[in-house]
């Protein structure tokens, strides 16, 4: 049920004193009162003249929305270059975060809705700031990849909510005081200011794959400068010491002894899980995905006048490819590419090859490592978009000989059997079993044909459970004449009796297929761990998932793009370790000219890397999470990868020069994990 409240008209105070101004907002503007609702799941209300939010549900959304007076539509934001608010955690003992989303009448989430988030420590305030997207200013030409903008003019709400489905329902999830909300730097709204209107637009991406129409104290301008860059990290990096409390494996040289097992293995010490390296001591995995040369190459016919490169001929184009020749001096550079950064790594504080790193950097023996043994198989008979048939004999013969195909396949999966570098296996990625929106898994196999091995296994099950089909008829409210004209019906029923049978038939399916995956590691490397799945972030606390996931994994992997998973559920769940497989965040106009944001932390790159800190603290202090993986290692591609993504979420930017406020709070996190892991208390510096 929403209720609604009005926010009173007090000058400088939040949205009622919204103010715009250059750099001043206590000189500003107010804008005109707002309106408050609420959801059954949030609350807001004045606090000593700021806005007290609380949010107890994390499905709520959205749990509060500030809206316009009555006599308005909108809220005209379109006059200055941030948005900011300061918020205070009101909680003492646990981290609190929301997100905020900037709504407009577009319902289209991509051009509608700009949307933004922030994590604080107990007791902390910082300021939510974020560079406002308006569609007058970074528009560009029609038909061509760019800034996602919204008409910042027309603002029908703003609006407040966790998406936090991992998180549980507790009073004051989430419990901040909002104050002093406003626009930073004053900005002229003008027909004819917007990308547009650039003269001369192509080409609009130059030879380093950079936004030609965009400068930045970081940018690639000439090959000179890439090598004067280059020579001036290598000096820096011959001078870089390794963390001082790592041993060989990056474990904690310095911390409690225990069993040597000769590789990795899990133990619970102290009220908290850990990874424990093959010398016996604790290990946080504090790592990267996709640590590869290049990735993600961008499509060419058609589009050749968009380069300033001569692609003339080419499918693809792969900028980083070509900026790596230069910065190498050489056209096979994969060697040198991979020795530095190995020691990259190191400098930077991670310990840890992520998902999907490369073969080349793994087999160097520097750094422990994960592998993927497949990535949802579509040659596997399949259930629903993104799930197997875990009953079909080709499945399960094709699961027994997994880890035997990966090796013939690869050198670097056959030496990670015995390998003691190897942490262990992932089988899959982000899989859709079936259980979100409506239960589509009952329609996937009950409209099955009578013939495929999930719909059979279903009918034998009943055939088992109810022994007659007249008893199953009674408990459905159906009027099947056999068990056979249950198999050859595609109807998928509308009873009570048949959902309760089909979740416990989903239950079973998805431990079997848990099992499958378990057996298929341990009966060739009994000595390596079973990672598990990578599950969705809402996926990973439902009991189904969890459960069978903690009976066969030795640990439960998610994916959580959120700003921290410091209030991951424990209470309901299997006491096991977690593993969070990926996670990211971008600035609100991308930095480096990228046009396209993702999990927004701030306007700038130190407060994205204080949100990577904030991230980082939330896992160290949770006693289940045993490692987190950033995703990814390097920007994606200004105008996109094969699925469209072109995000600014790297350590490295598409021109291969890092970032520096990135790298340098990742080192000040791996050189104190551990002692801050042990502490197991918040605070806001590492040390």
């Amino acid at each position: 049920m929403k209720t609604f409240r009005k926010f009173l008209l007090v000058p400088s105070l939040l949205l009622a004193g919204l103010t715009v101004s250059g750099d001043t907002p206590e000189t500003g503007t107010p804008l005109p009162p707002a309106q408050i609702r609420s959801s059954k799941g949030g609350s807001a209300f004045y606090r000593d003249g700021a806005l007290h939010l609380r949010i107890d549900d994390p499905y709520a959304d959205p749990a509060v929305s500030l809206l316009p007076p009555k006599e308005q539509k909108f809220f005209d934001l379109s006059h200055g270059r941030n948005f900011a608010v300061d918020v205070t955690n009101l909680s003492k003992k646990r981290q609190g975060r929301f997100l905020i989303f900037l709504k407009t009448p577009d319902r289209n989430k991509k051009t509608g809705t700009f949307s933004a988030g922030i994590s604080l420590n107990p007791g902390e305030t910082r300021t939510l700031r974020f560079a406002l997207p308006h569609r007058w200013l970074y528009q560009g030409p029609a038909g061509l990849p760019g800034v996602r903008t919204i008409d910042t003019s027309r603002i029908t709400s703003i609006d407040f909510a966790l998406h936090g489905w991992f998180e549980p329902e507790l009073p004051g999830l989430t419990d901040c005081l909002l104050s002093n909300m406003r626009l930073e730097g004053e900005l002229t709204p003008s027909p004819k200011a917007s990308r547009a209107y650039i003269q001369n637009y192509f080409p609009f991406i130059d030879r380093y794959g950079q936004f030609v129409h965009a400068d930045w104290p970081e940018k690639i301008h000439s090959d000179v400068d890439l090598k004067t860059a280059f020579e001036k990290e290598k000096a820096e990096l011959a001078a870089s010491p390794r963390p001082a409390e790592w041993n060989e494996y990056g474990g904690w040289k310095n911390g409690p002894q225990l069993k040597a097992t000769g590789s990795f293995r899990t133990e619970k010490y102290n009220g908290k899980w850990y990874l424990v390296d093959p010398s016996g001591r604790l290990f946080f995995s504090h790592g990267i995905d996709v640590l590869w040369k290049y990735t993600d190459p961008v499509k060419v016919p058609g589009h050749e006048h968009w380069f300033a490169a001569d692609v003339r001929g080419r499918q693809l184009w792969q900028a980083t490819d070509d900026v790596l020749k230069i910065k190498y001096g050489k056209e096979d550079y994969s060697d040198e590419f991979y020795r530095t950064l190995a020691k990259r790594l190191e400098h930077w504080g991670i310990n840890t090859i992520g998902d999907w790193g490369a073969d080349d950097l793994a087999v160097m023996g520097k750094m422990p490592y994960t592998f993927q043994l497949t990535d949802f198989d579509r040659s596997m008979p399949s259930l629903g978009h993104k799930f197997y048939d875990v009953y079909d004999p080709t499945y399960r013969k094709k699961m027994k000989d997994l880890v035997k195909t990966a090796s013939e396949r690869s050198p670097a999966v056959r030496k990670s059997l015995n390998d003691p570098m190897c942490i262990g296996y992932w089988i899959d990625n982000e899989l859709f079993f079936g259980n979100r929106q409506g239960f589509p898994f009952a329609g996937h196999v009950m409209s099955a044909p009578a013939t495929k091995a999930a719909k059979r296994e279903f009918v034998s099950d009943m055939k088992r459970k109810y022994g007659s089909i007249d008893s199953l008829n009674r408990a459905w409210n159906a009027s099947y004449t056999s068990f056979d004209a249950l198999l050859a019906s595609q109807l998928v029923p509308a009873c009570e009796g048949f959902r309760k049978d089909m979740e416990a038939f989903f239950a079973r399916t998805v431990e079997e297929y848990f099992r499958i995956c378990r057996d298929a590691v341990k009966s060739v490397a009994p000595h390596r761990l079973y990672l598990g799945c990578r599950f969705l972030g809402d996926d990973a606390t439902l009991p189904v998932m969890a459960n069978a996931c903690a009976k066969y994994a030795d640990v439960l992997s998610a994916n959580i793009y959120r700003h921290t998973p410091g209030n991951f559920r424990i209470e309901g769940m299997p006491d096991i370790p977690v593993l969070i497989g990926e996670f990211h965040f971008s600035t609100s106009l991308p930095g480096r000219g990228v046009f396209t944001p993702d999990i927004v932390a701030g306007a700038d790159e130190h407060e994205r890397a204080t949100t990577y800190l904030r991230y980082l603290q939330g896992a160290l202090v949770h006693p289940n999470i045993v490692g987190t993986h950033w995703f990814q290692l390097r920007d994606q591609p200004l105008t996109g990868r094969f699925d469209g993504e072109g995000y600014q979420i790297g350590f490295l930017d598409i021109a291969d020069t890092p970032y520096r406020e990135m790298t340098e709070t990742a080192r000040d996190i791996g050189e104190n994990m551990y002692q801050y892991r042990l502490n197991g208390k918040y605070c806001n510096e590492m040390k």
